[in-house]
């Protein structure tokens, strides 16, 4: 499989909210690194947390993958992602006020040999996500 092809499997299964699905495409060592919430660490351990707490808190979670690019002799794929939700629950230490939010998010990835992800860093504006969900009352 591809670097793209596998970006877009792992997106796909990140929209059906297969969680189990998305962690057998990474390697048994992978780390993940979502930068501005400082979570990294272990896949198995910190892309459960994240994602679960995500899934649980916007019911409705989705994705459009919107670019895939890659560079075939570093095994990196770089993604532009637009991800979407309204909250239902409290999340990540922000009350619930049934807000919705639309942010573009880029991924770079890193593949293994054997098409597996080693590696997955997250980037978003952080700012824009709480001001989405935080409204100020005028």
């Amino acid at each position: 499989m591809s670097q793209i092809q596998v970006v877009k499997v792992f997106f796909a299964r990140y929209r059906e909210h297969d969680i189990d699905g998305m962690l057998a495409m990474f390697s048994q060592d992978a780390r993940i690194d979502y930068v501005p919430m400082r979570m990294e660490g272990p896949v198995g351990e910190a892309g459960k947390t994240i994602w679960r707490a995500l899934m649980d808190g916007f019911p409705n979670l989705s994705n459009q993958v919107t670019a895939v690019y890659s560079d075939d002799a570093q095994r990196t794929a770089v993604a532009e992602v637009t991800i979407t939700g309204t909250q239902a629950r409290d999340v990540l230490g922000i009350a619930n006020r049934g807000q919705s939010f639309s942010l573009p998010h880029v991924f770079i990835v890193r593949m293994g040999t054997d098409s597996s992800i080693e590696f997955m860093r997250a980037y978003w504006d952080s700012a824009a996500f709480y001001a989405a969900l935080t409204p100020t009352v005028a």
